[in-house]
């Protein structure tokens, strides 16, 4: 029995794995923090070596008589691209890790609860790197929840927390006037409270909180920051929508890369009163141009519009003034996706 041959063996998997997780962050992300805290841990498990006597691990190492060096399967001989490499490498380290952890628990215990705590840690790291390398996933929403603290008659919170137990599935939160911090912190809290039932998060118009805070996506309106310019700075983390008054800001949106749409506005409503509403027709319009493109049909949506648009064909609706304003945030959005699936007996998509 080779215990240090074992630690040796996993100790280099884990040293290699590390650099590769590093690699990608520094090179095929430009990601400075996450490639630091990678080349941390590397450089801090190495120094693991210095815990055994001087020459001890190499002394066991006989990589010559190695039988699993002639075995590998079909799938490591393969990679479909950078982020089945980040994976393959966390899991080799995470793996590395823990029978580093094992073996030199009949060694030293200090060291074994060290390779606990950096295995955690490792976790962390290995969920970050393979979220910023996936590629963003565009979502059809059903009812998004547009929330201003000032339509609330709930306290914010409460009133979003109500929404996403009646089913709402994206919420986007939009606060022109809040502090940066504020802002950046309420962001936060709207996240860990939603993404605990599957609900994106949106920031209304803040590229830079949006990014900041890790939210799901950022939407933009006609007059802030064009979308190309936004895709630069946010890369393939965040989704972007645009807001949308006709057919020409439609084709354009799509045209630049939208992940979806705002179409509005539908009916008369009181966030945007300067606007004429469109009905029905700007959204049936919008689904014959782009049929593939997800979409929130928004302005004044209420359950009794929202059943005349799932009937056009509407999969998704943006509502703000309903739901804020009620006493019932779950009651009104259960309303409001009942209404949306009266659609189907009416020849329209399921919502």
């Amino acid at each position: 029995m080779s215990i240090p041959r074992v630690i040796d063996s996993s100790c280099n998997r884990l040293s290699e794995a590390l650099r590769v997780m590093e690699d990608l962050a520094r090179f095929i992300l430009d990601d400075r923090e996450l490639a630091a805290a990678l080349k941390e841990m590397r450089h801090a498990c190495r120094s693991w070596d210095a815990r055994f006597p001087s020459g001890w691990l190499i002394a066991h190492r006989d990589a010559g008589n190695d039988v699993g060096t002639a075995t590998s399967t079909t799938s490591e001989q393969s990679r479909s691209g950078p982020l089945d490499i980040a994976v393959a490498a966390g899991n080799r380290a995470a793996e590395a890790l823990r029978s580093i952890e094992e073996c030199v628990k009949t060694i030293d215990a200090d060291l074994a609860a060290e390779c606990e705590a950096t295995r955690y840690r490792l976790y962390d790291l290995d969920a970050r790197l393979r979220r910023r390398l996936s590629p963003r996933q565009r979502r059809q929403w059903a009812v998004c929840l547009l929330l201003t603290e000032s339509a609330c008659r709930r306290d914010w919170l409460t009133t979003a927390s109500e929404a996403v137990r009646g089913g709402v599935d994206c919420i986007q939160l939009r606060e022109k006037d809040l502090p940066d911090r504020v802002l950046l912190d309420r962001t936060r809290r709207l996240m860990d409270m939603a993404h605990q039932h599957g609900c994106s998060v949106i920031v209304n118009d803040r590229v830079d909180v949006a990014l900041a805070a890790e939210a799901d996506g950022v939407h933009l309106g006609q007059d802030d920051m064009a979308l190309a310019d936004a895709r630069r700075c946010v890369g393939n983390d965040l989704l972007i929508g645009i807001s949308t008054h006709g057919a020409d800001e439609a084709d354009a949106a799509v045209l630049a890369g939208a992940d979806y749409c705002g179409v509005g506005p539908m009916f008369l409503g009181n966030t945007r009163p300067e606007l004429e509403p469109a009905g029905p027709g700007r959204l049936i319009e919008f689904l014959e141009r782009h049929p593939g493109t997800p979409h929130l049909a928004i302005g004044g949506v209420t359950p009794e519009g929202a059943r005349v648009l799932g009937a056009a064909g509407c999969r998704g609706i943006a509502a703000c003034e309903s739901i804020c304003g009620s006493e019932d945030p779950a009651g009104i959005v259960e309303m409001l996706r009942e209404s949306m699936q009266a659609n189907v007996e009416a020849g329209g998509s399921p919502a």
